[in-house]
């Protein structure tokens, strides 16, 4: 292990366990504090954000009974100080799971573990708006501008469930689509860390490190807008990766990513990565660029007329998309504000600490490690970090998803609304593991990434936990 390997260890480590102390003492936090990074507006007796729950990010974890936290958060300290200064050996994985029928078999036996973790409430985001609005009788919602064909796929397992199992709300309609989408994202999963490891290490840290993010709580039987569209990107990158291969051509992606525009518009932000790829396609393998043009074009101009015509045909045509129903929330407003907030729900300015707290609470709850670890990358792994054709095609993914997250009108996002700037966690992971097994030697790797996966997976756990405990909406 170099140097610089241990340099990187060290500071994960340490980060690591001030992470646990946070979690452990996010109870005790004083409320007072609150004020301190978000404005009246917010937090006041009006506002959407309890004073107690400032630091969201980490709250889920006192859902937990406080003798469960303190044994939980003394074992996972005690494994991250052995693998960040230990000395000893660490053990070997076993043998990742090679054949199509063994990760089918994975994948079929977490679905219970889905199913069995579904939340139980419409806390989060539109979430309330969704189950409701989809089986009240003078509303019926099956047409919307926000994530037209996941509605309508919802809507329409709704009415078959109405009719054939009395189903009072759309609850079990997006109980059973998440748990199928998190069953088939494992195997995507196993999949895509089958093809990029070299080693079982690799592959296991790979699959890992990727199945504990806490934006896997979206496959927990969520009920919202973000659980077909993070399966889909999956696939996407997966997909990418074997283009890059020359394992099939750029229709497989393609029709993938226009898929994911259909059912809801944020992932027109991987349109840039996409167009990397048929780029590269053109480039290194030589490829028609008529061809790749029309792999381009052509999907998501079919899939986009079809989902107009779908609109149209329920009367949300264009008008609609124009006007009542456009993008950007209650106001219509796409972006912070950078130097007022004047809208109805925005609530901060881009440079402001409320804003920074909502980014951080973000990274906390969906992906704790991975934008440390991209900086302690750049930093100390500089000159061994891989310069190919996928790393080009991550940075793309990635940097346009987090664009999104840290621009989004907040009316999306922040205020615990978690769930859109979540599916940025998949490429920006992604790349992290990338760069860590393409740089790191083997005992670097695979106690770095053994810190990564116990921590991830003790705050995940007590993320889904919470989520499985009923919550009222206040009367």
């Amino acid at each position: 292990m170099s140097a610089a390997e241990r340099r990187l260890l060290r500071i994960l480590t340490i980060y690591a366990l001030l992470l646990l102390i946070l979690h452990a003492g996010a109870a005790h936090l004083p409320a007072s504090w609150a004020s301190f990074w978000y404005p009246e507006k917010l937090i006041g007796p009006q506002g959407r954000l309890a004073p107690t729950e400032w630091l969201w990010g980490v709250y889920p974890y006192t859902y937990l009974a406080r003798g469960w936290q303190i044994v939980l958060s003394g074992a996972v300290a005690a494994l991250t100080l052995w693998l960040g200064f230990g000395r000893g050996p660490v053990f070997s994985p076993p043998r990742f799971p090679h054949r199509t029928r063994w990760q089918a078999l994975i994948a079929l036996f977490s679905l219970p573990v889905f199913w069995l973790g579904r939340t139980v409430h419409t806390r989060w985001g539109d979430a309330y708006i969704l189950v409701q609005g989809i089986a009240h009788p003078d509303v019926r919602l099956t047409y919307n501008w926000q994530a037209p064909l996941d509605t309508y796929l919802h809507a329409q397992l709704f009415h078959l469930g109405e009719r054939w199992w009395g189903w009072q709300n759309a609850l079990p309609a997006y109980w059973i689509i998440s748990s199928l989408a998190g069953a088939l994202a494992i195997w995507t999963l196993l999949r895509l860390a089958l093809s990029m490891g070299r080693t079982d290490v690799e592959r296991w840290l790979i699959f890992g490190v990727l199945a504990t993010l806490g934006s896997m709580q979206l496959f927990f039987g969520y009920p919202e807008n973000y659980t077909i569209i993070s399966l889909l990107m999956l696939i996407f990158l997966w997909q990418g990766w074997r283009f890059l291969h020359d394992e099939h051509s750029l229709w497989t992606p393609s029709i993938v990513l226009a898929l994911a525009h259909g059912c809801h518009p944020a992932t027109l932000f991987l349109q840039p990565a996409l167009w990397f790829l048929a780029w590269r396609g053109w480039r290194r393998l030589g490829q028609n660029p008529w061809r790749l043009l029309l792999a381009l074009l052509l999907p998501p101009l079919i899939v986009g007329a079809g989902v107009v015509g779908l609109m149209s045909a329920g009367g949300h045509g264009l008008t609609a998309f124009l006007g009542p129903e456009a993008p950007g929330g209650g106001d219509h407003r796409w972006w912070v504000p950078f130097f007022q907030a004047t809208g109805q729900w925005e609530y901060y300015t881009m440079f402001s600490r409320g804003h920074l707290m909502d980014i951080i609470n973000e990274q906390l709850l969906t992906q704790p490690f991975t934008l440390l670890m991209l900086t302690l990358s750049l930093i100390f792994l500089w000159r061994k970090l891989p310069r190919d054709d996928f790393s080009g095609f991550l940075l793309m993914a990635a940097g346009a998803m987090l664009f999104l997250i840290f621009t989004w009108n907040p009316d999306y996002g922040g205020q615990r609304d978690w769930d859109l700037f979540a599916i940025a966690a998949w490429p920006a992971s992604l790349l992290m593991l990338w760069w860590l097994v393409r740089s790191l030697s083997p005992p670097a790797l695979l106690r770095s990434g053994l810190i990564i996966l116990i921590n991830q997976t003790l705050y995940t756990a007590a993320w889904i936990f919470s989520n499985t405990r009923p919550w009222e909406w206040p009367k």
